[in-house]
């Protein structure tokens, strides 16, 4: 695809739904949640990751600075589907199992959560939308094709030796290749 000679756009709906669904957040921190609300008022140790979905394998406790966590392997490894979840605001023995504490001391992975993937959802059920936003990701598409195109251009006018070449900065800061000066 080049700017004089465009190829078919590479995005419709289902290609930005594509994008949309691969960003759904999954539901590991709410199977975590429904579990520990069966325990709830039970002390929170080592034998509490049985009851998690995966158990010890996949579940870490983190005791420190005043604050107890479980983290699955995901998130020790850095991955996106990693969960860490704050249990409780102590790191003594003894600290029971507070569902109801864990959702509101963890909003991203809940309220948060829920709330972005039901704005995801929403996108998803709307056909013109995704149609919208498939014709603007193509003509962005374009548009970063001319850019490009444009900059090979200009590429040639000021490289070392041509009559423009010294003054290159400012004439990139001129027609917006390069940020302004700040002053």
């Amino acid at each position: 695809m080049t700017p004089n000679n465009p190829s078919p756009p590479s995005h419709n709906a289902a290609t930005v739904a594509e994008i949309i669904r691969k960003n759904i957040e999954p539901d590991t921190a709410e199977d975590v949640l429904a579990a520990l609300q069966k325990l709830e008022g039970q002390v929170i140790t080592t034998r509490l990751l049985d009851k998690l979905p995966g158990g010890r394998v996949e579940w870490r406790i983190h005791r420190q600075l005043g604050e107890t966590t479980i983290r699955n392997r995901a998130y020790l490894r850095e991955k996106a589907e990693g969960v860490s979840l704050t249990l409780a605001r102590s790191d003594a023995s003894g600290t029971v199992v507070d569902a109801s504490f864990v959702e509101k001391a963890n909003p991203s992975y809940f309220k948060d959560r829920r709330e972005r993937n039901a704005l995801r959802a929403k996108a998803l059920a709307d056909a013109a939308l995704l149609g919208r936003v498939a014709i603007l990701f193509s003509e962005i598409e374009t548009i970063n094709m001319q850019l490009d195109a444009a900059k090979q251009q200009f590429a040639v006018y000021v490289t070392p030796g041509e009559p423009l070449s010294p003054d290159r900065v400012e004439l990139e800061r001129a027609c917006g290749l390069r940020e302004k000066e700040k002053k």
